[in-house]
């Protein structure tokens, strides 16, 4: 079995040696001392959508991003929200106020959601791989050696496959139950404040407007659903992030943990997503519309 070994930030393009072939290659790292830990893999066959903590490449695969279509002309378009005192009255309730700019029209780029397992061969050798679909072999192979490469800051490339999978695999579960009574909003501020973050306090809001709600359970997502808490009421889990520019998803109670470790994809084709609500201007009468009719409340 031919292997090469890149060692860089990031690669430009895609260019594999003689022998090589896209649809038969294996990217991964050898696990040596703390490379299975370092993305949450535990047992063999644990398969984990990574942190978007590591950087650019990790983020972009975990959520997606968004750019300006500079080729189109400036619209008025909705930014942020700020929540402010009115007439400046530190006593009176905070109000929101939309900031509305003239900006170009954005391009939303769905996250890749590239996930990696962790194997055994034979010769009980482990390796921490990539899961490489046939989309991502024919769309994503470049994101998948940058993302291996932000992690470990190397990448191998191995002529074929390095072992056999023998068993199905098994999505490592994402969440962790809060502490009994932590609201997730005061959890989510104090993890800012830990991290010496900037918090934003429509981040919060969001959070704090869901818990106003009976719910029954809140739970803290880990790695690829970092920043999501699921919120557990009588029929439904609606998933909600404190990090602004990811939306609201709403799917059945039964199952939800299983569903939680689907990829956002996964759960649009096959049917579970019962609603999906964007973080917008129109995010806090959207809830209250789609609550309402779900009998949520």
């Amino acid at each position: 079995m031919a292997q090469y070994c890149i060692k860089q930030s990031r690669i430009m393009r895609l260019s594999l040696p003689k022998g090589f072939e896209a649809d038969s290659i294996q990217l991964g790292v050898p696990v040596l001392s703390n490379e299975a830990a370092k993305v949450g893999l535990e047992q063999i066959g644990d398969v984990v959508l990574p942190s978007g903590d590591f950087g650019t490449q990790s983020m972009r695969n975990a959520y997606g991003y968004v750019y300006a279509d500079k080729t189109k002309p400036k619209e008025r378009r909705y930014v942020s929200t700020n929540w402010i005192y009115p007439y400046g009255n530190d006593s009176a309730a905070p109000v929101a106020a939309d900031i509305y700019r003239e900006c170009y029209p954005q391009i939303q780029v769905p996250a890749w959601e590239i996930e990696l397992q962790l194997f055994e061969d034979k010769d009980t050798k482990r390796y921490v791989i990539v899961n490489l679909t046939e989309e991502i072999r024919k769309n994503y192979l470049k994101e998948a050696i940058n993302l291996m490469l932000e992690i470990y800051g190397e990448c191998y490339i191995f002529d074929s496959n390095i072992s056999i999978e023998t068993t199905p695999k098994k999505r490592k579960c994402n969440w962790e139950i809060l502490p009994r009574g932590e609201e997730p909003s005061k959890h989510f501020k104090e993890q800012m404040r830990k991290q010496e973050k900037r918090e934003n306090s429509y981040d919060a809001f969001r959070l704090e407007f869901i818990e106003e709600y009976p719910y029954k359970e809140a739970i803290e997502g880990t790695n690829g659903f970092k920043g999501y808490y699921a919120y557990l009421f009588n029929n439904y889990c609606v998933f909600e992030s404190g990090v602004y520019g990811n939306a609201t998803y709403i799917v059945p109670k039964e199952n939800w943990e299983v569903l939680s470790q689907k990829t956002k994809k996964e759960l649009f084709e096959e049917g579970h997503v019962v609603d999906k609500i964007d973080h917008t201007e129109k995010w806090q009468s959207n809830i209250k519309k789609i609550f309402a009719s779900l009998g949520i409340g």
